[in-house]
């Protein structure tokens, strides 16, 4: 009887896992590909949010951060503006209720304030606004000022 290698166990290992898997595709057939499909999709998508975050949230440049989307997730140029544009607003969105939270406000009550005073909108559809995603409390004025 010979010792059991490293090789071994991984050789066991996929044997097993190939059994496995071959089971649960016969019980489960299409149903895995396609969860599966949807749950490769998602963390995509959530990958390259958190990418166009963390650079904006680092104060990478705009055009700094288009092309790095572009070179590691393959994203055009227009897609990737229309995405950073997006990330902008939610950003200053992001740190509005950030800043409400610090304050004090309940969960309720920032829900209150953003939908009383259509802060979402307001900043989704103000660049100006969204430049005061560092100064929160100037940006809470901001949108209980304007109409």
């Amino acid at each position: 009887m010979s010792a059991i290698s490293s090789d071994d166990v991984k050789e066991y290992l996929a044997a097993g896992g190939n059994f496995v898997a071959g089971l649960a595709l016969k019980v489960y057939g299409d149903s895995i590909n396609q969860a599966g499909e949807a749950a490769f999709s998602n963390a995509i998508e959530i990958g390259i949010t958190n990418t166009i975050a963390a650079l904006y949230d680092a104060d990478v440049g705009d055009e700094e951060i288009i092309r790095v989307l572009n070179k590691y997730w393959g994203i055009n140029h227009d897609e990737t503006e229309k995405r950073l544009v997006f990330e902008k607003g939610q950003a200053a969105i992001r740190e509005l209720e950030r800043y409400l939270k610090m304050q004090g406000f309940s969960a309720i009550k920032i829900n209150q304030f953003m939908k009383s005073n259509n802060a979402t909108i307001k900043i989704r559809h103000s660049n100006e606004l969204w430049k005061l995603r560092r100064k929160p409390e100037k940006l809470m004025k901001e949108v209980q000022d304007s109409k």
